[in-house]
């Protein structure tokens, strides 16, 4: 089955793609895009969405607009969240969009529930975009918005946690060179299955291209995909990865069920394209996954925001 593809910023608005005037707000439209890709795929009439690191706030609001009857996002940022509620939340803090200031890797489930200012009702979609770089410890120290440590996945067991205890729904965004055949692993340990897939061709930020040595050595594992024959010198793809909770164990289950191998697979075969279609995944004889899959080719941002 071929990809869906998509070629235009079809969540975020002019305003969201207008970069922040403080440098300290986090600003990757391509990357905020996709996490709301992945939040549509699990987003149902009258759901409620907990974000996980909102940033700026723009992915939240892209959610609201996308269907999601309230959503609520946390992050450790103090500017960022001031940006966020001056730009994205009502006056009043009583609209479909909040947001709160707290650290979700601290708090427990109940906790970060008590953060939001009404209840969060079911059902309840858990979505987060981490960061997701791969660095050595000294480096991942020196960027706190990219790091995301030696396996790219640091954030991502708070995550999970919080989606198993919380979630209807779990929405993840990492990298293709975060470890993805790991975190399919905790995703499905979690009680969780993969049933959508969005990927999304990036070249690597300034800071990745100036500190690539985990990158590379997970890479040489066999852990880590590099887009090294497209257009841009180095590049990776950004992964959304919606899951549903894990259905009783059967053979149609089984039959749409996406391993880590296969994702490794899949990404391994987009990284045989030379374009940023990703034309590769239309002749594949034998496709690792039958599930849908979206590939967002978009045209890149000339500013990005990494603190």
């Amino acid at each position: 089955m071929k990809p869906a593809r998509v070629t235009t910023y079809r969540h975020l608005t002019q305003h969201d793609l207008t970069p922040p005037s403080s440098s300290h707000v986090f600003f990757e439209p391509a990357d905020t895009e996709i996490g709301v890709w992945v939040a549509r795929d699990l987003i149902s009439d009258g759901c409620a969405v907990l974000d996980l690191g909102s940033g700026s706030g723009a992915a939240a609001a892209a959610m609201a607009r996308a269907g999601a009857a309230r959503v609520h996002g946390i992050d450790s940022g103090e500017d960022t969240v001031a940006w966020a509620r001056k730009h994205y939340a009502s006056s009043d803090g009583a609209g479909p969009v909040t947001f709160a200031h707290g650290d979700f890797t601290k708090l427990s489930p109940v906790e970060l529930l008590a953060t939001a200012p009404a209840p969060l009702r079911r059902p309840l979609v858990v979505t987060s975009n981490p960061p997701y770089v791969p660095l050595t410890p000294r480096a991942d120290a020196l960027r706190r918005s990219v790091g995301g440590g030696t396996d790219g996945l640091k954030l991502i067991p708070a995550v999970i946690t919080h989606g198993r205890a919380l979630g209807d729904g779990l929405g993840i965004t990492i990298g293709s060179y975060s470890s993805p055949r790991k975190a399919i692993g905790m995703v499905e340990s979690a009680g969780f299955t993969v049933r959508a897939v969005t990927l999304c061709p990036l070249p690597f930020g300034d800071f990745t291209r100036d500190h690539p040595d985990q990158v590379f050595l997970l890479e040489e594992q066999g852990e880590a995909v590099v887009w090294r024959s497209g257009p841009y010198p180095l590049a990776y793809f950004i992964v959304g990865l919606a899951c549903h909770r894990t259905a009783p164990e059967g053979a149609a289950a089984e039959k749409d069920r996406l391993t880590g191998d296969g994702l490794m697979e899949l990404l391994r075969t987009a990284a045989r394209s030379r374009t940023t279609r990703l034309e590769a995944l239309d002749g594949a004889a034998s496709p690792p996954w039958a599930g849908p899959l979206r590939v967002v080719d978009l045209p890149q941002s000339a500013v990005r925001h990494h603190w």
